[in-house]
């Protein structure tokens, strides 16, 4: 699946001299936030943290593992730290620009059609996102925004 084909904006990939790895590309990181909005957040829509933790989780199996642990014990006094990719945020504002996704006036972002033509393109797509498409079918709708706002809250206060 060639995820460029769905980015339409003003944004032009050029070829380099050395290979640039898959998760360091910007299609990679739209590719990814689009399948998290589409398949973790539900309706109402999905925070600037959510995704950075999703995200995160997506990097290496102790992160994957310390979210999934989070969830099965969403009341320990453990706090996650959470690995902010400024990628991520680059990312969620080109999505945007190329109308991919909105901000709702809530703070949190939803698909528009683009990206959910995106993500069925993804899924229909069996060699793509493999194991982010793994992760995301444990994760669901179970890591909530309220979670992520009794966390985000020992931040402020710690």
């Amino acid at each position: 699946m060639d995820v460029n084909s769905y980015i339409s904006n003003d944004i032009i990939f050029d070829a380099k001299a050395s290979a640039v790895p898959y998760n360091y590309r910007i299609s990679y990181k739209m590719a990814l936030i689009c399948a998290i909005i589409g398949k973790c957040c539900g309706k109402k829509g999905c925070s600037a943290i959510k995704l950075q933790m999703i995200s995160a989780a997506t990097t290496n199996s102790k992160a994957k593992d310390d979210l999934l642990g989070l969830l099965d014990n969403p009341f320990t006094s453990k706090i996650t730290v959470v690995r902010f990719d400024p990628a991520i945020s680059r990312a969620i504002n080109l999505a945007m620009a190329d109308g991919m996704i909105f901000r709702q006036s809530n703070g949190l972002y939803r698909l528009k059609d683009k990206g959910k033509s995106l993500l069925n393109a993804i899924y229909k797509d069996e060699g793509t996102l493999v194991v982010e498409k793994q992760l995301l079918a444990e994760l669901s709708n179970r890591l909530t925004e309220d979670m992520i706002e009794r966390i985000a809250s020992h931040w402020r206060s710690g």
